[in-house]
């Protein structure tokens, strides 16, 4: 498996199954590395995303479960009926996939797409 960390520094573990699906492992409520439960992030969510972020130089990520920012990758998860959170552990996959990059603004995470 894999290890990365969220944008705010929580480490979690995540693998790609053949499918195109990641099966995240977040961390537990301690902060630690665990392998009892598991997020499922659909292609179809990764399609979703990808595509929203080549369609925009610049979106908000708004990862809020309740609230995400409108225009946000966040809102657009939610029109779907998802969660938002994904976006927790699917932006630093993409990030380390060389898909996209993330700025701060304030205390928002801002995602880039990447030239190329």
């Amino acid at each position: 498996m894999k290890k990365l960390s969220t944008l705010t520094g929580s480490l979690f573990r995540y693998k790609m199954h053949p499918d195109g699906e990641f099966i995240v492992y977040p961390p537990d409520g301690n902060g630690s590395l665990q392998d009892r439960s598991a997020i499922v992030i659909t292609p179809f969510t990764v399609v979703l995303v990808k595509d929203a972020i080549r369609g925009a130089e610049r979106i908000k990520m708004g990862a809020s479960r309740d609230a995400p920012s409108p225009g946000s990758l966040g809102a657009l998860i939610k029109q779907q009926k998802q969660s938002p959170q994904q976006l927790s552990y699917l932006i630093p996959i993409l990030v380390a996939e060389g898909i996209c990059r993330v700025e701060r603004d304030g205390k928002a995470f801002v995602v880039v797409r990447k030239e190329g």
